[in-house]
């Protein structure tokens, strides 16, 4: 007879992988625009600033795979101050809530394409400084679907009792 998985198992995995996956990548990102930043920075110093900006975009990825990994943690009961955890109480289906966190995880890939743009929004900008806000809503436009990947989990997150 096999052993079937505890529930709280898929939630710890569902919280591990939405936290560690856009983490990761959120560095990838953040580490390809530093490289441009840095180079323009270095050719001119007033501009280290602007170009900082286009390297911080490629990082919210991370932040938002951190809140719903702990919106997780926290709504499931799995958090150390919880005597009885709320799954025990709900029947919550790990499986389930592994399945909500799926885009918050998937969505931090979306750091990689970022920091490519965002790297090459600071080289615009480094040749034409007048291009700063074109290219920058070029970074945006990537965003939007990091930022839909998190509505959709914390949605699926509310509607199977999770939060």
């Amino acid at each position: 007879m096999r052993k079937l998985i505890p529930e709280g198992i898929w939630v710890a995995l569902a919280a591990g992988l939405a936290i560690g996956i856009p983490g990761v990548m959120a560095g990838m990102g953040v580490g390809i625009t530093g490289v441009a930043a840095a180079a323009v920075a270095s050719e001119d110093p007033k501009k280290a600033y602007k170009a900082f900006v286009f390297q911080l975009l490629p990082g919210t990825q991370g932040i938002y795979g951190f809140v719903v990994g702990f919106l997780v943690i926290i709504g499931a009961g799995l958090a150390p101050s919880s005597v009885v955890p709320e799954m025990a109480k709900t029947g919550i289906v790990g499986l389930a809530v592994l399945a909500a966190t799926l885009p918050a995880i998937l969505q931090g890939f979306t750091s990689y394409p970022q920091g490519l743009v965002a790297s090459a929004g600071v080289a615009a900008f480094a040749k034409k400084p007048e291009v700063f806000s074109v290219c920058l809503m070029y970074v945006v436009a990537v965003e939007l679907y990091a930022i839909l990947g998190v509505l959709a989990s914390v949605l699926m997150l509310t509607f199977i009792g999770v939060l």
